[in-house]
């Protein structure tokens, strides 16, 4: 409880600390903590905001302990969001403000739409935060708001936190924006679902046991959602952009045996270069993906002190991490056709002079086309807390 109750003091003392000229008292404000946005059938904008629950007692602010009833969700349509803005102040008497605002949703059919008309008004307004964080998801977006929080108090929080964590690519209102007028990159963003916590033949036991989680990561052309890549091929992103961080990779190593052991490594470190060449019309990409990671799950019979079994297990790692970058790559080229990676970007530095003169106003075209060659190396600089198979050492028991 310590940590939403620092957040909550200090969300009090940001506001309260303004100039007297312009001073707003905090009972006279609605913090806004989640925006969702959604097309509505008319074709207008559904405005969704999560407000936190404050009220006034004796001059003392004071706020619900339960997460059920710590935030309140409004909605309303407009022709554009400050349009639903307006028609939303009217409906309370107290002054929304988007200070502190920490994750902008969208959903699916406005983002296939085109999503930039919608977050416009988060670039311009002064109060919003550019580094808000932007998520998409399928259906509608205001659903996400509804669902209850599990670990923080309001669910914005809890959005934020996993958002913080880095496990897929995410992206910021000030990313997106900056990916939208980079040559040579497409935009994606993170895509978020309510998902079971707890589940049996992939459906929840509790109706309460759901909670938000990242699923995969929207692709777009400009801005407008293409598809969605799944977990293995969104973690692949987080390679071939240098961003990765708290991967877990699992291998089957094949053996004599008839069903295959299999490994589970933790990723400590990774590193991807490339090298672009152009020969007429031809265009080739090597990617080199250098990584090194922790052995801490080992189902193969292998013992890790012999070198051989170690250069085994390493092998498979390097052909596995080849294997899903260049499915990845693939994917955007021909299913997708959207430079995700950046591609482009990288043959701009590396032959600025081709790029300016024939290649960049025709990329689109190109990408598809793009000779991709990878090579992985993969080090293993730790075995755990052991050498041996356990599993070996059950066998030999018996």
């Amino acid at each position: 409880m310590r940590k939403p109750i620092l957040l909550l003091l200090t969300l009090v003392l940001l506001i309260l600390q303004t100039g007297c000229w312009s001073r707003i008292e905090l009972n006279d404000v609605a913090i806004v903590t989640a925006s969702a946005i959604d097309l509505a059938q008319d074709g207008k904008y559904r405005l969704s905001v999560q407000i936190l629950k404050m009220k006034m007692t004796k001059g003392i602010s004071e706020k619900g302990g339960s997460s059920d009833n710590a935030t309140l969700i409004l909605s309303a349509k407009g022709d554009t969001i400050m349009d639903a803005l307006n028609i939303l102040q009217k409906k309370i008497p107290r002054l929304i403000i988007f200070s502190h605002n920490r994750v902008v949703i969208v959903g699916e059919e406005l983002a296939r739409a085109g999503i930039t008309p919608a977050l416009d008004f988060f670039s311009r307004h002064r109060e919003a935060r550019g580094n808000s964080f932007l998520l998409t998801t399928k259906g509608e977006a205001v659903e996400l708001l509804r669902v209850p929080s599990n670990f923080e108090i309001f669910t914005a929080e809890e959005m934020r936190e996993e958002e913080k964590a880095r496990m897929l690519d995410s992206a910021s209102i000030r990313d997106f924006d900056y990916s939208l007028f980079e040559k040579g990159i497409e935009p994606t963003s993170s895509q978020m679902q309510v998902v079971p916590l707890s589940d049996q033949h992939g459906k929840p036991t509790k109706e309460d046991e759901l909670g938000i989680g990242l699923v995969g990561v929207g692709i777009y052309r400009k801005d407008k959602l293409l598809g969605w890549m799944k977990r293995p091929e969104a973690e692949c992103l987080l390679w071939l952009r240098n961003k990765m961080k708290n991967n877990i990779l699992t291998v089957a190593i094949p053996g004599k045996e008839e069903k295959p052991g299999r490994v589970s490594v933790q990723l400590i470190s990774a590193k991807t270069k490339y090298k672009s060449k152009i020969s007429g019309e031809k265009i080739q990409f090597d990617i080199t993906v250098k990584m090194t990671g922790e052995l801490y799950e080992n189902s193969t019979k292998l013992s890790i002190k012999e070198m051989k079994n170690l250069n085994k297990i390493q092998h498979a790692l390097e052909k596995e991490v080849e294997n899903r970058v260049n499915t990845t790559v693939k994917k955007l080229q021909k299913q997708f056709k959207s430079d995700a990676v950046g591609f482009g970007k990288i043959l701009h530095r590396q032959h600025k002079n081709d790029w300016n003169n024939k290649i960049g106003i025709r990329w689109e075209e190109e990408f598809p086309n793009i000779e991709v060659n990878t090579k992985a190396t993969f080090k293993l600089i730790g075995t755990g807390r052991g050498n041996e198979s356990i599993v070996e050492e059950e066998e030999l028991e018996k």
